[in-house]
C-alpha cells in the first residue's frame, strides 16, 4: 500500500463523508463503549465518529506512520473541539499491523472501513486479520467491514491484454491547495489469485500554478461473497446483517458494496 497522506486526502476531498452516515448509524445503534478502527488512515472517519461522543474511546490503528501523523495533527488542531457531547470520545492512535493489532483489552466494535480488507491479499493474511478481530471482540461485540462487490463487467475488461484507461477522479480541492486533481487508472486482473493490479496516474494542478504528476501501483483482492462467508466462519464470525450500500440498501445481486456486520459464532 502507498502511504502518501496528502494524496489520500486530495483523492477524498470532493466527498470525504461519503460513508460517514452508515458508520454514524452503526455507532448510534450499537452504542459501543470501545471501538477499534483498523486501517484508520488519516482519520477521515475517526475524527467525525469521535465527535459524536457516543463511544468512550476509539482506537485508530494503521500501518502507516505518515498517515497517523496526519491524523494526530488533525486531531490536535480541531479533533477534540468538534464534539458537542458532554463526554467527548478519547482517541488513541496506534501504529501497527491489523494481522496482529498491538492493542490492549476488548472492544464492543471492531471495524475495517473503506475497502481496506481488500488490501490484505493472501488467504493466510486475511485469516490472521479476521481471527485477530474475533479475538478482540468483547461479549456481544460486533465486527463490521465493507469491501467493493465484484463487478464482472470491470473484471472482464481487466482481463483484456490491452485494458482501457479510465478517468475516475476529477475535482478541485482548494482547501488543500489544489486547483484540480485528476486520476486515471488501468486495471489488470489475475483470476488465479483474484488480485486486481491498478495503475493510478495523477495530475495535480496546485493553486500556485505548479503541475505535478504521480503514478501509484495498487493491488487489491476481489472478494466474492461465498468465499468471504467461509473465511469469516473459519475465523469464528457469523454475519448477522448485510447491506449493499451506504444507505443500508438490501444486500443482493445488484449490490455495489459488501457491507456486513458480524458477531462471534
Amino acid at each position: 500500500m502507498w502511504d502518501d497522506p496528502v494524496l489520500y486526502d486530495l483523492e477524498n476531498a470532493d466527498d470525504p463523508a461519503f460513508d460517514l452516515g452508515f458508520w454514524t448509524w452503526l455507532l448510534e445503534s450499537l452504542r459501543p463503549r470501545r471501538v477499534l478502527e483498523l486501517a484508520a488512515g488519516t482519520g477521515r472517519l475517526t475524527l467525525p465518529l469521535a465527535a459524536l461522543g457516543v463511544a468512550e474511546e476509539i482506537v485508530a490503528l494503521d500501518s502507516s506512520a505518515t498517515f497517523l501523523d496526519r491524523a494526530r495533527e488533525r486531531y490536535t488542531t480541531n479533533g477534540a473541539s468538534t464534539s458537542d457531547s458532554p463526554r467527548p470520545t478519547a482517541v488513541t492512535f496506534v501504529e501497527g499491523d491489523m494481522r496482529t493489532p498491538a492493542v490492549e483489552g476488548l472492544f464492543d466494535l471492531v471495524a475495517i472501513p473503506f475497502n481496506s480488507l481488500a488490501y490484505v491479499l493472501t488467504p493466510r493474511d486475511r485469516a490472521a486479520v479476521l481471527r485477530s478481530s474475533r479475538a478482540l471482540l468483547g461479549p456481544g461485540g460486533r465486527f463490521a467491514f465493507d469491501v467493493i462487490a465484484p463487478r464482472y463487467d470491470f473484471l472482464s475488461e481487466a482481463l483484456d491484454p490491452t485494458p482501457v484507461e479510465h478517468v475516475d477522479v476529477d475535482h478541485a480541492a482548494p482547501e488543500l491547495g489544489a486547483q484540480r486533481l485528476t486520476r486515471t487508472y488501468i486495471d489488470r486482473y489475475d483470476p488465479s489469485t483474484q488480485i486486481l493490479e491498478s495503475t493510478n496516474r495523477y495530475e495535480i494542478t496546485w493553486l500556485d500554478g505548479r503541475v505535478e504528476h504521480r503514478e501509484i501501483e495498487l493491488a487489491w483482492h476481489i472478494a466474492f461473497p461465498a468465499q468471504l462467508e467461509s473465511e469469516l466462519a473459519a475465523a469464528g464470525l457469523r454475519v448477522v446483517e448485510r447491506y449493499g450500500g451506504w444507505d443500508r440498501e438490501p444486500w443482493g445481486p445488484a449490490a455495489r458494496r459488501i457491507i456486513w456486520i458480524c458477531e462471534a459464532a
